[in-house]
């Protein structure tokens, strides 16, 4: 009776290295899952950030160029126009023609 008692209580043990091993063996890593979808999250709402950016100072250039018959300078003169601060050094902006992309 002993030698039951004795092996039941290994069993548990026995049980979680089992499930460990089979959880380990199925699939990635949870915290790697973890990891890839907070870093995908990000990415999403970086680019997405960006593209509201854009949207906002294309829609910002159109204005200027309604209003003065040009398209600004430089991105300083959106910004002081819009109210928009912008890190110029994100952005592409040609201002012969008004077209500004990111550079990411």
């Amino acid at each position: 009776m002993f030698k039951a008692c004795r092996n039941a209580r290994k069993l548990p043990l026995l049980v979680f290295s089992c499930f460990v091993i089979i959880f380990m063996s199925c699939g990635r890593n949870p915290v790697e899952e973890y990891e890839d979808t907070v870093i995908k999250t990000y990415k999403n709402v970086k680019k997405s950030s960006i593209e509201i950016n854009l949207k906002q100072l294309r829609d910002s250039l159109k204005a200027f160029h309604e209003i003065n018959g040009r398209y600004p300078k430089d991105l300083k003169e959106l910004s002081d126009f819009s109210g928009i601060k912008l890190e110029e050094d994100r952005y592409d902006y040609d201002p012969g023609n008004g077209t500004i992309n990111s550079k990411y």
